[in-house]
């Protein structure tokens, strides 16, 4: 009987097993359809989903919908961005709504790995407003939707998310969050139990990075109230690196556009050493050895209203008393640190937000440093007090904080004081705004197993007065490179109180030796192996300077450049640098240059540039220069000395390089002295007209001018002499090393070959003896090439051939017999009028012989 049982029970669950996993299978096609169109029903955005996986035995008594690889992708202004990437979104059903086939209800909701950007440009417009408007459904029934929730847990795990706010200047990221909430979403009240762990939490405001990277725990219990949309916090704690807060008070939302709050936060720890894990440096090393002492305190609130035209009031302190930093393993400490700050807002108002820094004192060992910052009313007419006073020795950092392999000295001696109103700035009353002192650094040196190059600043001083700071006496080494500089920065409180305020500055800065190579770091195993492959990126001139500076560098070491004497003037201004006069020697030659470089477009930077090169090696040009191996390819097989003229202008791509299609340029090029050899264009030539003395040409002072448009280099024609030749040049040739050239040539007829010439000679002998001329054949023939092909492949007809470029030779003897056939006529016509005449004046003269003897004999 038992046995009879058992076999029932073990049927009866081997049914039930196999419907659970059956069950999902029936729902699974009418599931994914309703998932869809619900989703393209409600939102603008492009949702799209690997494929969709349903469960009911780990989920049970739920259905268990797995919607796989769901990404989220923005339109119009957020067509580039990614709302959402999420490896695996889990709902877990109501299986009985499923069964009935009414609207689902969620019970559970779980995100794996979840990538969410939430963003806001600075309009106010925000990616995650995609839901549809749809007004023709505004008077109908929307209480019956194709999903319901009635969520009683959600979780999110390994996650990241990005709050990125352009209009409040707000930025947040959540690194690997880790997240869970349990609450009845059913009841109009109820408590929700959160608990969230972040890796890395980096909090932005104004760009000011307060919380960077640091370690979140916190459980943070929330009382509910749904019909009010009210939210107050119940017990909490939060953990932020070793700093422990809580919160109480509470968020309502009453309408869609207010947030209104009272709610008090504060620090439940003292000790100094646990505010100070917020410092990523500090938190970073050594932390756990560091010895901290003082006390430390910190509070706030925050009471109001936040909408898009009012804050809270709020407040915000910080105090440190008696504080003390020291390494047990080290001899000297930071002592005596007095810290009293205070930010608030009393009614909301913004321009009524006061920052007061009223005490600022630490003794780095016996040196000791002061400050005092006030700023008040910040978005109006800023008004600051602020003074930085202290001698620092460098040295004395590595007795305080662990440094290991590193060397740290010099002193660093600071006096600065500045107070009045942004106003005073805006109206030039710069008596009226007080700005004084000075902060000068000498014999600093820094160098470390770390440190790419030893950097040494022997004398550096800035004097500072309302208009302008001065730099002077600033001598440098970084790694082998030294530079010494002056120079005024003149507007520098307009620039820090006014909004689109170009800092403007003069500057002087020379140089005996600048290893820009050195400067950009030591290259990889992987770069070195492939240094042709190696792409630069875009430099992108900032646009808020407006600098001159005189620059002059006895030597220039960059990539295989080794450039001397290198002088001239920049303007950095509207995002554009300007050369003048720029001057150096390069490539056993010297390069001037006048023009511009832009990136009022970053994605498109413009060139524009006016060169003059004399006396340039042509094979270290071709080696240099990538426009050179494209246009003038020819390069490659000339060695000799040229200079130019070229006035170039070209977009360029995000690797630095001209976008070919892009270029106009002109110029003149004179060729000083170059040997051409192994050019194929110039064997097929010689190929053609049976004769050697084609496939090496010397060229000297051969002028000629081109252009560069539409990716073809233009030549005009030019002419080439060698050993009594006369070869006239003009064409194209094009980025795909297409040739398009002409030639015209006047050849000695004895390089024509003997065998030529003697059927030339035979040929005009007969037309001598039909005519009774005596013409000799010309010493030069006349031949009109077309270079054709590509440089690697070149073609060649002669113009006057049949197309056999072997009988080359053999039609240039045709051209010349035609040509002296000719001649031979005119001297033989000529020869008969000249009979003519001599017998037309013979009889002329009888007659007149005759008719004056007539008249003599009348006469008688």
């Amino acid at each position: 009987m038992l046995k009879k049982i058992s076999i029932v029970v073990i049927g009866l669950f081997v049914v039930l097993f196999a419907a659970a996993a059956a069950i999902p299978l029936f729902f699974k096609k009418e599931i994914d359809a309703k998932i869809k169109s619900s989703i393209n029903e409600s939102v603008n955005a492009k949702v799209d989903f690997k494929d969709l996986d349903l469960t009911l035995i780990s989920s049970f008594p739920n259905m268990g919908i797995k919607i796989n690889n769901l990404t989220v992708l923005g339109i119009d202004s957020f067509a580039k961005d990614t709302l959402a990437n999420i490896k695996q979104l889990q709902l877990n059903v109501n299986l009985m709504s499923v069964i009935k086939g009414e609207t689902y209800e969620i019970k559970s909701i779980n995100l794996e790995e979840p990538r969410i950007l939430a963003k806001v440009l600075k309009s106010g417009q925000a990616n995650w407003d995609i839901a549809k408007k749809d007004s023709a459904a505004a008077g109908t029934d929307t209480a019956k939707t194709t999903f319901k929730v009635a969520l009683q847990k959600y979780a999110i795990e390994k996650g990241k998310i990005v709050y990125d706010d352009a209009s409040l200047g707000f930025f947040m990221e959540m690194d690997n969050l880790n997240h869970t909430g349990t609450g009845d979403f059913t009841q109009d009240l109820f408590t929700l139990k959160t608990q969230s762990d972040i890796e890395k939490l980096t909090v932005k405001y104004g760009g000011i990075p307060y919380l960077n990277k640091v370690k979140l725990d916190a459980d943070l219990p929330l009382d509910i109230d749904m019909k009010n949309m009210k939210f107050t916090f119940a017990e909490n704690k939060i953990k932020l690196n070793e700093l422990l807060l809580s919160a109480v008070g509470y968020l309502a939302m009453p309408n869609d556009k207010d947030i209104v709050m009272d709610f008090k936060f504060d620090a439940k720890q003292s000790e100094l050493k646990n505010f100070l894990s917020l410092i990523p440096a500090i938190y970073a090393s050594n932390f756990k050895d560091m010895d901290a002492t003082g006390k430390f305190a910190m509070d706030g609130n925050a009471k109001g209203t936040y909408n898009e035209k009012s804050l809270p009031a709020f407040n915000v302190n910080l105090s440190i008393e008696n504080g003390k930093i020291k390494y047990p393993s080290l001899p000297s400490a930071i002592n005596n640190i007095q810290v009293k700050s205070q930010i608030s807002n009393p009614d909301g108002v913004m321009d009524h937000t006061v920052v007061n820094v009223t005490a600022f004192h630490m003794e780095f060992g016996q040196a000791p440093i002061d400050g005092r910052l006030l700023l008040k009313n910040p978005t109006t007419d800023p008004f600051v007090d602020l003074a930085l006073k202290g001698k620092l020795d460098l040295k004395q950092l590595t007795a305080i904080f662990p440094m290991k392999d590193m060397t740290l000295s010099g002193i660093l001696d600071a006096d600065v004081q500045a107070a009045g109103r942004k106003s005073s700035i805006d109206k030039g009353q710069y008596e009226a705004f007080k700005a004084s002192g000075q902060m000068v650094a000498s014999n600093f040196n820094y160098a470390g197993k770390n440190v790419p190059m030893p950097v040494s600043v022997p004398s550096a001083k800035m004097t500072f007065s309302p208009k302008n700071i001065n730099l002077s006496n600033l001598t440098a080494k970084v790694g082998k490179s030294d530079f010494t500089a002056n120079g005024t920065v003149n507007n520098y409180l307009s620039y820090f109180f006014k909004k689109n305020q170009a800092l403007q500055g003069t500057f002087n800065v020379s140089s005996n030796l600048i290893d820009v190579n050195e400067l950009m770091g030591p290259k990889s195993t992987a770069e070195t192996e492939k240094k042709s492959d190696s792409k630069l990126s875009v430099f992108e001139v900032p646009g808020n300077i407006d600098f001159d500076m005189t620059a002059k560098a006895g030597r220039v070491l960059y990539d295989n450049y080794d450039i001397t004497n290198a002088k001239g003037a920049l303007e950095v201004k509207n995002k554009t640098i300007y050369f003048k006069d720029m001057g150096m020697n390069m490539l056993d030659g010297t390069v001037k240059m006048n023009g511009s470089y832009a990136t009022i477009d970053p994605k498109k930077p413009k060139v524009d540039v006016d060169f003059g090169i004399e006396k340039m090696d042509i094979q270290k040009a071709f080696t240099a220069f990538n426009t050179v191996k494209l246009l003038a390819p020819v390069a490659k097989f000339a060695k000799g000395v040229f200079s130019t003229n070229l006035k170039f202008n070209s977009d360029l791509d995000q690797n630095m390089m001209p976008v070919y299609s892009s270029i106009n340029a002109e110029g003149l090029t004179n060729i000083i002295q170059a040997v051409l050899d192994g050019f194929e264009p110039l064997n097929k030539l010689a190929s053609a007209l049976s004769s050697d003395k084609f496939k090496k040409l010397e060229l000297n002072n051969v002028l000629t001018k081109f252009k560069i448009k539409d990716g073809r280099l233009n030549v005009a024609p030019f002419d080439i002499k060698k050993e009594g030749i006369l070869m006239n040049v003009q064409g194209s040739n094009g980025l795909d090393q297409s040739m398009d050239y002409q030639l015209g040539l006047n050849v000695p007829r004895a390089m024509l070959g003997a065998k030529a010439n003697e059927t030339a000679n035979a040929f005009i002998a007969k037309l001598n003896s039909k005519a009774g001329t005596n013409v000799a054949m010309s010493e030069t023939i006349k031949v009109n090439a077309v270079l054709g092909g590509t440089i690697l492949k070149p073609t060649i007809s002669l113009k006057y051939g049949a197309g056999d470029t072997k009988a080359g030779a053999k039609d240039a003897v045709n051209q010349v017999v035609a040509e002296k056939k000719e001649e031979i006529k005119a001297v033989a016509q000529a020869k008969v009028d000249t009979i003519k005449a001599q017998a037309t004046e013979k009889a002329k003269n009888a007659i007149a012989d005759k008719i004056n003897g007539l008249f003599k004999k009348k006469s008688q």
